[in-house]
């Protein structure tokens, strides 16, 4: 597991401050935050890229705070992959294994393009290559050099929006095989499909950091809450047209979905201004209805944002004029309502 414990950095008109983070075996840990507020700059800090000023960087037990980039087994990959423009994409990849003799970096070589599924790529030249697949050969290098843990930096920002769903599955199967991830983005959609965990970052300190739903659902400063934005994203299956999600005690609560998908993992979004609230239940059969009582009423600009605990908390946003007629407050059983059709569903 990689531990940072209290780490410093002073730069001219900057400081990474009193930054605290654990990234477990198992997490895919995204760190989410504005440009400039010292996402890139903490992981060329672990990478030994930047050297710190102070505090301790520990990767599986080992302090790596003063070795050298080389020594720390960190595998970073940036927005822009750094391919050899004048090598083949075997040849890119081959370069981590200099050690190896020809048979056997040829047979690595070929086993790691097969797992990014670039098998039929290897004689080319990456200056021909989209950036969907410099992105796979750049993390087919970065394995051969078995990092233990994988440092992404924005590496989905410059690839196609139709790319972006099978490079997210890919890292997401490279993590469920072991690897760590730390991945760096300002996306919070590209954040609630990776990410298990979330760490927020703002003027170069962690603000908050917690699991996905912990995150969203308890925003623990207004940066937070703010960054975060929509509230209503959920983790769970795919079945058909329907979404199955666990809710609050294990039970599973399923969303109708306006199309079918192949069955997989997945988050859905469903956007405040979508869900209508209701005193009786509504009767059209595209609807997701779903039975809860008003836990919280904020108020808003133009209104107020409603939690509805229906098992899954969701957040409505309503009119001040419908909020005097309904009389709704706290402990109010109401229905929340959404079509199918509104149900967003990120892959």
């Amino acid at each position: 597991m990689l531990e940072i414990r209290n780490l410093y950095k002073k730069f001219n008109r900057f400081a990474m401050e009193d930054v605290n983070l654990s990234v477990l075996p198992s997490d895919y840990h995204i760190l989410l935050g504005e440009s400039g507020s010292g996402k890139s700059v903490l992981l060329e800090l672990i990478a030994g890229i930047t050297p710190v000023d102070s505090g301790t960087i520990t990767l599986f037990g080992k302090d790596i705070t003063y070795i050298s980039t080389g020594k720390r087994r960190t595998g970073l990959i940036f927005q822009s992959p750094a391919i050899f423009p004048h090598l083949t994409v075997a040849q890119n990849i081959a370069f981590p294994l200099f050690r190896l003799n020809a048979a056997a970096k040829y047979e690595r070589v070929k086993q790691l393009a097969d797992a990014m599924g670039i098998v039929h790529l290897l004689n080319q030249k990456s200056t021909i290559l989209s950036g969907g697949e410099l992105q796979r050969v750049a993390l087919a290098r970065i394995l051969a050099s078995e990092p233990l843990i994988l440092l992404l930096d924005e590496p989905l920002s410059a690839i196609d929006t139709s790319m972006k769903a099978d490079l997210r599955g890919l890292l997401r199967s490279l993590n469920k095989r072991g690897l760590p991830v730390l991945h760096v983005t300002h996306d919070f959609e590209e954040a609630v499909a990776l990410g298990n965990k979330i760490a927020i970052i703002d003027k170069g300190h962690i603000v908050q950091s917690g699991t996905t739903q912990e995150v969203i659902d308890n925003p623990k400063t207004t940066f937070s809450a703010s960054f975060t934005g929509e509230r209503n994203f959920f983790k769970g299956i795919i079945r058909d047209n329907l979404m199955v999600i666990p809710d609050k005690l294990n039970r599973k609560i399923t969303i109708k979905l306006g199309e079918s998908f192949q069955s997989d993992e997945a988050s859905v979004l469903i956007r405040s201004k979508h869900i209508t609230i209701a005193l009786q239940e509504p009767e059209l059969s595209n609807l997701n209805n779903f039975k809860g009582v008003i836990s919280a009423i904020n108020p808003k600009k133009d209104g107020y944002q409603i939690c509805i605990d229906t098992g899954l908390n969701l957040y409505a946003y309503i009119t001040d004029e419908s909020f005097d007629k309904m009389h709704l407050s706290e402990g109010t059983i109401v229905w929340a309502s959404f079509k199918a059709s509104a149900v967003e569903v990120i892959l």
